[in-house]
Parts: structure tokens; sequence; C-alpha cells
């Protein structure tokens, strides 16, 4: 069946122009033979377009929008009713999913409002998967717009923290954050690229996990960037943080992020009860200061560390020198990634070997259509330095950035040679007082953003597994987050550490 009903042919003038675009130049016979090479091409397109489409089969097809209720802090976008298994570890339990991961027959914005919008037709592997385990969908939540944001740049609006109102809940999953802060979920699905889990976890006092890349599958989410995005659970224990990351955590044939080195079993509940005894926890001096943590969150972050000592575990200090400079070379990964999927219409340029969507590159392309002014401001300014670094030097300063990525994982690695786990505060600071005005997001949320993601940024670079759980408060009583990194595959020593500093502080 042809999706655009057929391949034209092009006339020479156009192959000209597709030339120039290109920076090349041809003429007379060499433009004719180019286009009829092209016409040649085209034949094959031709012939793929005639072979069927595979079905794509929807599991659980019972399913309705339903009118928005009250939302106090603006956390949902759109609300429906998905209802999967009867049975199952997450039967009855109600889940948020960020409005940029696909839900099907529920429009999908990306925190936007571009038009058309897309509806997909098929559930992303981590919904059907709660589905499967019995977990009720009842809405989309708000999100900074293409996951761009600290918070403030949803164009639905910011998302209000529920413990301030006055305050930022964190992004780019605000609306998660706030939902299950507010007790209007049980539990939240999140996607993290610099932080977006775990950030809003923190700053609405919750448990938010940004698992091993690769360990959830990412299929039906909207990317940034295939080697830096993450799908998260985000709750209010870890006990449910845990169960969460269970149901979704596994293979799937059509991921992107696929690897072959995963572990067969996803056990995490076991790490329950373990305890901490002889534990070799690292305080990353890097984590500290050096990234700006104010005094009132190192108070925090030392009193948690001390509890960890009190409980049996042997803390240290450890350093990974490079880990000041994550958010920098962060930010490249992240426009450049940002880049490449904008002007791919959202297909990675084919870079991997799992299942593109159609659907949502069609929408892709018809947004696209409509010129930048469909995008929010700080995508524009990643896409605008793209484009002057690539003019200018070629894209060599991306490509120092993305190596830059392996001497960080690197340096981890070594570190976590010496230690069992790295602790340091979630963020540097606690939530800040949401923005007010337009001139303030364009003045300040650059700044916000990087020192915000300093902690947090690195190990979306290197893979790592990162787990936040609430630790105190600082100023305004607000939360604090304890982060606690470990090796790949590591997610049940992780949750073994959160387990015992949840049953400790109570």
């Amino acid at each position: 069946m042809r999706v655009f009903g057929f391949l034209r042919k092009p006339a020479a003038e156009d192959v000209a122009a597709y030339a120039t675009s290109l920076g090349w130049d041809l003429k007379g016979a060499e433009l004719a033979a180019y286009t009829d090479k092209i016409a040649v091409a085209l034949d094959a397109l031709d012939k793929v377009e005639d072979l069927p489409t595979p079905a794509v089969e929807l599991k659980w097809p019972t399913r309705r929008v339903v009118p928005a209720t009250d939302d106090p802090y603006n956390s949902w976008i759109s609300r429906c009713e998905v209802k999967g298994a009867a049975e199952g570890p997450l039967a009855g339990r109600t889940v948020g999913v960020k409005d940029c991961i696909a839900v099907a027959g529920v429009p999908m914005t990306n925190g936007g409002r571009r038009t058309p919008v897309l509806v997909p037709t098929e559930d992303a592997v981590v919904v059907e998967r709660l589905l499967d385990a019995g977990a009720i969908i009842t809405g989309k939540t708000n999100l900074e717009d293409l996951g761009a944001g600290l918070g403030e740049g949803s164009a639905f609006g910011a998302a209000r923290n529920p413990l301030d109102p006055t305050r930022s809940t964190g992004g780019s999953s605000s609306g998660s954050g706030s939902a299950v802060a507010a007790g209007e979920v049980d539990l939240a699905l999140g996607a993290d690229e610099g932080g977006s889990v775990r950030i809003p976890a923190a700053w609405c006092g919750l448990v938010g996990m940004k698992a091993t890349h690769g360990l959830v599958p990412s299929y039906g989410m909207s990317y940034m960037n295939h080697t830096i995005d993450h799908i998260g659970p985000m709750t209010r224990t870890v006990r449910d943080n845990a169960l969460m990351l269970e149901v979704i955590a596994g293979p799937d044939w059509r991921d992107p992020q696929w690897t072959t080195d995963m572990p067969d079993s996803f056990g995490y509940l076991g790490a329950e009860g373990k305890g901490v005894p002889g534990l070799r926890v690292g305080i990353l001096t890097e984590g500290l200061e050096p990234v700006g943590a104010s005094p009132d969150v190192i108070a925090a972050f030392e009193a948690a560390a001390k509890v960890l000592q009190q409980l049996g575990a042997t803390v240290s200090t450890v350093s990974v020198p490079l880990w000041v400079n994550g958010w920098a070379i962060g930010s490249a990964g992240l426009a450049a990634g940002a880049h490449a999927m904008i002007t791919s219409f959202g297909t990675g340029s084919f870079g991997h070997l799992g299942r593109i969507d159609p659907q949502a590159v069609a929408t892709n392309v018809a947004q696209s259509a409509l010129g930048g002014d469909h995008l929010p401001p700080m995508f524009k300014s990643m896409l605008l330095t793209v484009e002057h670094v690539r003019k200018h030097y070629g894209l060599l300063p991306y490509v120092k950035a993305h190596n830059l990525r392996l001497e960080l994982r690197r340096q981890v690695n070594a570190a976590l040679a010496d230690v069992d786990v790295l602790i340091m505060p979630t963020t540097p600071e606690v939530a800040h007082p949401l923005l007010t005005s337009p001139h303030e997001a364009a003045e300040f949320i650059d700044g916000r953003v990087h020192k915000s993601t300093a902690n947090t940024s690195p190990t979306d670079l290197t893979g790592h597994p990162s787990l936040t759980v609430p630790c105190g408060t600082g100023a305004a009583d607000m939360p604090v987050g304890l982060q606690i990194v470990g090796p790949r595959y590591a997610e049940e020593l992780l949750y073994r550490v959160g387990f015992a500093y949840e049953a400790a502080r109570g």
C-alpha cells in the first residue's frame, strides 16, 4: 500500500537545485545523467512502496479519552482511561505517562501546540508492559516543549510543585513529578536526557530511576538523542520504583537502544532488606562544591552519608575529574542529537536497527513544513548553534564532545573499581521559584539548566544507572535528593542502598 500515492520522478531543474543545496554544480550531460540515475533509484523505492505494511495490533484496545478534571498543579495535558490486564503486579495502580511517550488513541503533544497533532496508533513498549502488568493509564503528563527546559517551558504552562506551588517541579518530566507528589496518580513514567526524571523527582520529594542505557526499551518515545535518552519510573517509594522497573525493563526487538550485554533477569524487589553492611560507598568530591552545591544541600547530603555509615557501609571520597564538565559535554551532545533528529524528521538518520514509526515521521514532516516558529526558544538556540558550528568548524567540536563521553565513562568506571556505588546530591540546589515572564526565561534558563543538571547529565552520557531518593530538606524546607550511581546493570545494588536509607529515615 502506497504511503504518498506515487514517487514523482524529478525534472532536471529539480536535480540541479538539489545539487546546489549540497554545494555542487551540475550542468549539461552530467546533470542529465544524474537525472536518469535518480529515476532508476526511485523505481526501487516504488517497489518498496508497493509492498504491504506490516500490521500493528493493539494488545489492549479498550481505551477512552476522558474530560479534563480539576488540575490544581497543571500536571496534565490530557486525561484518559486505558485498562490492561485484570491481574498482575500493578493491578489497579494508576499511571501517568509523560506526553512524549505514545499511548495509542491519545494525542501526543511533546509539550507543544504544533499541528497536526500526532495521535499514535500503537503503544510504546513501556506502556504495553505496564498494561500487561495490570496498570491503568489515566493521562498524559505535562512536560517542557520538546523536552527542553527545567519546568517553565511547556506550551501548556508550567506544572507547579505541590510542596510549594510558587516553585518549579524541575523538568522536563514536570507533570509526572507534580502528579505523583500530589497523589493524583500512583506512579508515573518520565524520560531523562540530562536529568529529566531525577531532577523533578528530587525537587518533588520522590524516588526516580534512570536505569542503565538500553535496559528500558525506548520505542514509542519522541527522541532527542538515541544515545542519551532514557525512560524511567517516578514514584513515592523505593519499593514502587523497583516494582515498576521490574515491569518495564528488558529487551524488545523494536528498540533502537537494544544492547546484547543485557542481563537475563530483572528482579529488583529482592534488594529490600539486604541492608548495606560492608558496602563501599564513595562520596564524589566533584559532586559538591565544584558543581556549585549550596550549603543547605551539602548539609542534607552529608547527613545522608552519615546514615549510610551508621548502617554499616564504608564511606570514603572518590574523584572523577571530568565530572564537573559533564554538563558542557552533555549540552553539546543534546544539541547535536536534537539537530540530527529535527533534520531527519525523527528517524535518527537511520543510524540504528530499531523500528521507526512512520506515522510519527509523517507528523514530524508536516510540522517541519511550518518552519522554525513551531519550535521552543531553547530548541531554536540549540539548532542555530549547531548550524553555526557546522558552517565554520565542520562539527569537529561536537566530535570532540562525543569522544569525551568515552573518557568520562572510563573515569566513572575507574572510580567504581574502588567502591561499589558513588553518591552525591541529585541537584546542587533545591527547587527554584518559578520564572514569571518570557524575559526571565530567556535571560536565566540556560544558566539554570546547566547548574541543575551538573550531577545528572554525566550519567546520561556514560549510561550508568542512577537512583535519586529523598534525603531531607534544604532552603525553604524544600526536598533534597540523594543520587546513587553504580556500574552498568547494577540497579539491584542501587535499590539496596535506597531501601536501606529509606527505611532508616522513616
